[in-house]
C-alpha cells in the first residue's frame, strides 16, 4: 500500500536575484515498509523535500508553487499549521541532521518525548513516561530508566541521534523522512543506526525515506 505520493513537487525561495526553485519537479511513491534513498549533492534541495512534505517550509522567504503530496491518502499541501501539527509526529515524521539544534536543551529526553505521545495520543504522563523508557531502550540507550531524566548535552552524538528516533517512532507514523541520519558520526555509529532504521523499517511496516549525500 502506498503510504507516501509525490507529484511534481516544485519548491521556490525568494532572493534578491529572483526566485530560485530549491526542488524542482520531483515525483516519488513510496509502500509500506519500504525505504528509498534520496541521494544528492549538498544544496541540492533534498532536506527542503522532505520540508515541503512536513509542511515546514519557512514562510515568506520560501513556498510550494506546485506538486502534490499524499501521507497515507491524506493531500498535505497547503494545510494550515493547527492541521499539520495533527498529522506531523503521528502520520509523518522527521530525523533531522542535528539533533543538538532539534533538541531542547532545557527539557529533559523524556519530556520531549512524552510531549507527543501526550498530544497526539491522548496518553497520561505515566503511561507516556513508560512509553519513552520503552523507545529509548528499543533505539540501544543503555538504562533508559535512568536516562530518560537526562539532557541532550548529557549523551553522545550517536546517542543524541538514537534520541531523535526515539522521538520520530513514538507515536507509530506511517512515513518516516531521515535526514542524513549519520552526519558527523563515526563509521561504526553509522552502521549501528542504519541497522536500527532497517530493523524498525521490516518490524513496524514504517515507510522509510533514507536522505544522504553518500551513496
Amino acid at each position: 500500500m502506498t503510504v507516501l505520493e509525490i507529484r511534481n513537487l516544485r519548491t521556490q525561495f525568494h532572493t534578491d536575484e529572483g526566485p530560485v526553485l530549491a526542488v524542482d519537479g520531483v515525483s516519488l511513491e513510496l509502500s509500506a515498509g519500504e525505504t528509498l534513498g534520496l541521494v544528492g549533492e549538498s544544496g541540492s534541495g533534498k532536506s527542503v523535500t522532505a520540508l515541503s512534505i512536513m509542511g515546514l517550509v519557512a514562510r515568506p522567504a520560501g513556498e510550494i508553487v506546485d506538486g502534490e503530496v499524499w501521507v497515507d491518502g491524506i493531500s498535505v499541501l497547503g494545510k494550515g499549521n493547527d492541521a499539520m501539527r495533527k498529522i506531523r509526529g503521528k502520520t509523518v515524521a522527521m530525523i533531522f541532521q542535528d539533533p543538538m539544534t532539534s533538541l531542547n536543551p532545557l527539557f529533559t529526553v523524556g519530556w520531549q518525548i512524552t510531549e507527543a505521545l501526550r498530544l497526539h495520543l491522548g496518553f497520561t504522563k505515566a503511561a507516556a513516561k513508560k512509553r519513552a523508557i520503552d523507545l529509548l531502550d528499543r533505539v540501544g540507550i543503555p538504562a533508559p530508566e535512568t536516562r530518560v531524566a537526562s539532557y541532550p548535552h548529557q549523551f553522545s552524538g550517536g546517542m543524541r541521534q538514537r534520541v531523535m528516533i526515539a522521538m520520530a517512532l513514538s507515536c507509530e507514523p506511517k512515513v518516516l523522512l531521515a535526514d542524513e541520519p549519520t552526519t558527523a558520526l563515526d563509521v561504526t555509529v553509522q552502521a549501528q543506526l542504519l541497522q536500527l532504521l532497517k530493523d524498525i523499517a521490516d518490524v513496524s511496516q514504517t515507510a522509510t525515506l533514507l536522505i544522504t549525500h553518500d551513496l
